[in-house]
């Protein structure tokens, strides 16, 4: 081997160990962070279960809560639907009646008595701001709009009075009882109304939170065997090139007998 020779030997052996050399480096880092992120997966896939797990647990338990509640209101809607129908039927079943004629007659007099004051006062008011009145007219008139105001406080406590025997005499009675109590019903299914709907949509926003968290469960699945996928790919790569590399080796080294035996006999031929 010529020093030329040598010298081109030494430099691509050089050469080629420098490239195996940074190759190893370069690997045996990438291994690293791929055996460091395989050992972590693990403990993500826990920590993130975990949290899935608990996550639909709370949900769960505000499902079943909502249910219960839906259930309890919708069962008290059934009764007072049924006791509404009973209190218009009940109603449908009794005469409305009349206001006693007296007690009408009554407090329409006593109204009537009532504007009538409240008219004379205004008038005698007037009568003191408009008129020139001396002394005595005027002393006159004032004890006259006090004298007035009494009369008109009576009359409206009796007025008073005879409004609370209309009250009580309504509320006593049969049909009124059965007028109220639809009242009290539908007021009281509306509001029930109105609470179902606010735990049905409660309920609906559950469920759909449910339905995102199985598909996020699903989601994650689906990148792991992603990831396992590809490491099965990364491996048959690996092995494909290291057959690659025994196959080129071994055609390398018939090349290279053939190519020496080849100048074995060029030689033997040179010196026969």
């Amino acid at each position: 081997m010529t020093n030329r020779n040598f010298d081109n030997f030494s430099h691509n052996f050089n050469k080629w160990q420098r490239n195996i050399i940074n190759f190893t480096i370069k690997r045996n880092l990438a291994n690293k962070e791929l055996e460091k992120y395989i050992k972590s997966v693990p403990t993500i896939e826990s920590e993130i279960y975990r949290a899935l797990f608990t996550a639909k647990e709370y949900y769960t338990h505000k499902f079943r809560y909502y249910n219960r509640k839906i259930k309890r209101l919708k069962k008290k809607e059934r009764e007072f639907k049924q006791l509404l129908v009973f209190a218009k039927k009940e109603k449908r079943n009794l005469l409305e009646p009349k206001v006693k004629d007296e007690i009408s007659t009554s407090i329409r007099k006593v109204k009537q008595s009532i504007k009538e004051i409240d008219d004379k006062i205004y008038n005698l008011s007037n009568q003191i701001e408009e008129e020139a009145l001396d002394v005595d007219e005027e002393s006159s008139i004032i004890e006259d709009i006090k004298n007035s105001d009494q009369d008109k406080k009576i009359y409206v406590r009796h007025l008073r009075k005879l409004g609370q025997d209309l009250l009580r005499e309504l509320k006593n009675n049969a049909y009124f009882k059965a007028v109220r109590t639809i009242e009290i019903l539908e007021i009281n299914l509306k509001e029930i109304s109105r609470i179902l709907n606010e735990f049905s949509q409660k309920k609906i926003k559950n469920h759909r939170k449910m339905l995102d968290l199985c598909r996020k469960a699903k989601l994650f699945d689906s990148i792991k065997k992603q990831i396992e996928n590809e490491l099965l790919g990364a491996k048959q790569e690996t092995d494909r090139y290291l057959q690659l590399y025994f196959e080129l080796k071994n055609r390398s080294k018939k090349n290279l007998k053939e190519e020496l035996l080849r100048q074995f006999k060029n030689i033997a031929k040179t010196k026969g």
